[in-house]
């Protein structure tokens, strides 16, 4: 899968391969952010509280997408 075939589709003109170690965490960030902001609209919160939640939710998962792509990079290639 490539990032360009998530949804919502991000708007990097660029397409990035999701490396297959990382499809899983990715996807499941996605709907984790999905939901978040579906909930949150829902509820009644404005935008701006609805962006501060999402960036929180985004800087937690960078910490887990660092550790993820360390890993990645001690494994052998296996091109």
């Amino acid at each position: 899968m490539r990032i360009d075939q998530l949804h919502p589709t991000p708007t990097s003109p660029e397409p990035l391969e999701i490396p297959a170690q990382l499809l899983d965490s990715v996807l499941r960030h996605q709907a984790h952010l999905s939901a978040l902001i579906e909930s949150l609209r829902a509820a009644g919160v404005d935008e701006d509280m609805v962006a501060a939640s999402v960036r929180t939710l985004v800087d937690s998962y960078a910490d887990d997408l660092t550790i993820a792509i360390r890993a990645m990079m001690k494994e052998p290639y296996c091109g």
